[in-house]
């Protein structure tokens, strides 16, 4: 099948600008970012499973969640999960795949959605980059709406000079956390491997304050 762009990272930045077309992607691509099978064992979302684990929330909600594996995990760990994503393809797969979780068609800022659900951890897992133009808005309603709740926050940064889209709010961990000013930090770190060509898989767990 012929694609709009050869890659599918080509559909959400290309060229260090903001493309966006999350639903169009999902249309082209079978499993984008790998979801399926590589991220499944991802470190990071390892930890962010204990966290949720050991911390006891029960009412998670994933923003960004694609396919759903991610939100189906945490589903078995905390008891309730809904995951939500902009693109009704990967909605509609995600649903096919995992019967027993709740998945949404929505954007980050259907507030609506948050109201409804009353989670008691948000999970961002690797959608930053993308929601840049919407962070100041989620971060003020968080604030205003979810204090005392869970936030956990995962994003892949790069090497020294790779990096061309968002340097403008942060570049690495400690800048993250510089920006996430309304979270009080309980656990954080970074995860290297070689396959990563210098970036880093960053991770931070917090109380909205």
């Amino acid at each position: 099948m012929k694609t709009k762009y050869p890659r599918y990272q080509d559909y959400v930045i290309k060229d260090g600008k903001l493309i966006g077309e999350f639903e169009e992607m999902y249309r082209d691509f079978e499993d984008p970012w790998e979801q399926t099978t590589r991220e499944r064992d991802a470190f990071e979302k390892l930890i962010c499973l204990e966290i949720i684990r050991r911390e006891g929330y029960r009412r998670v909600i994933e923003l960004g969640c694609g396919f759903g594996e991610f939100t189906s995990q945490i589903q078995r760990v905390s008891g309730c999960a809904l995951g939500i994503d902009i693109s009704q393809t990967a909605i509609h797969e995600a649903k096919k795949r995992h019967s027993d979780t709740q998945f949404v068609v929505g954007d980050i800022l259907d507030f609506n959605l948050y109201r409804n659900f009353r989670p008691d951890c948000v999970v961002l897992s690797e959608i930053t980059w993308y929601i840049l133009d919407k962070l100041e808005a989620l971060k003020s309603f968080l604030r205003q709406n979810l204090r005392g709740g869970g936030i956990i926050h995962l994003l892949m940064t790069y090497a020294s000079g790779e990096q061309k889209y968002g340097r403008e709010f942060f570049t690495n961990l400690d800048e993250i956390m510089e920006w996430w000013d309304c979270v009080d930090y309980r656990d954080w770190g970074t995860l290297s491997k070689a396959e990563y060509n210098g970036g880093k898989r960053t991770f931070f767990h917090g109380i909205i304050i």
